[in-house]
């Protein structure tokens, strides 16, 4: 009986070896979304600086400034204020031979942003009639509105791919198995895409100032090692 079993799994396993071994099929694609996304958030670093005769002095006035600017800025609801870089240096005397009197400037930065771009502009123009000085101010994507739309442009990617793997098994005579690798990449827009440069602008401004905001293009790669099986 032993020999009889040990010769039935002998002939089988004969029979499986003379089947025809077909290597499988791999193919690999890549493809690219883009999405285009109105951006939500306005941004405005400005700067205040101050001169005085003395270290103290200059230091006196930029702080006095600054915390002027803070408390408009604070005022407003929904913008998020920060404090920038902080320093009070020598300028030295003013270059006029019967005048040599030492000057000291202070300067500090303030960096802004909120989603509400007419107030944002409002406040602004005050900090400048204020005396503040406007150094970048422009509109770009939020954290939450880049995830949502990495994630639109991952999935329409992702889509595409699938897409182009049936029209490519359909083409070799094959048909769509699965995806053996899928690696994923998403594409920051380049720093300061959208961010409008302004030069210092002049303390009495008679009117706010203005940005337009334009669409923000963000995008996705996903690549794939596809297996392709025999109709």
């Amino acid at each position: 009986m032993a020999n009889l079993v040990r010769v039935s799994c002998l002939v089988l396993l004969a029979s499986l070896l003379a089947l025809p071994v077909r290597a499988e099929t791999l193919l690999r694609l890549a493809e690219t979304a883009t999405v285009s996304v109105h951006p939500d958030e306005l941004a405005a670093s400005l700067r205040a600086q101050t001169v005085g005769a003395t270290a103290a002095e200059a230091q006196a006035k930029v702080n006095a400034a600054m915390a002027g600017a803070l408390a408009r800025a604070k005022a407003v609801a929904g913008v998020a204020v920060a404090t920038g870089g902080y320093n009070v240096y020598r300028l030295g005397p003013t270059g006029n031979d019967k005048d040599r009197t030492e000057r000291w400037q202070g300067s500090q930065g303030l960096e802004l942003k909120g989603h509400d771009g007419a107030a944002m502009l409002k406040l602004v123009g005050e900090l400048q009639q204020a005396g503040l000085a406007v150094g970048q101010l422009g509109w770009r994507l939020s954290p939450e509105a880049m995830r949502k739309a990495r994630a639109e442009a991952t999935r329409q990617a992702l889509a595409a791919l699938r897409g182009r793997a049936d029209d490519a098994a359909a083409a070799l005579g094959l048909a769509f198995d699965s995806f053996k690798e899928v690696r994923l990449d998403s594409v920051p827009p380049a720093p300061g895409l959208r961010m409008a440069m302004a030069a210092p602008m002049a303390a009495a401004a008679p009117a706010p100032p203005s940005a337009e905001a334009e669409d923000v293009p963000v995008s996705a790669t996903a690549e794939a090692d596809i297996v392709l099986k025999p109709r």
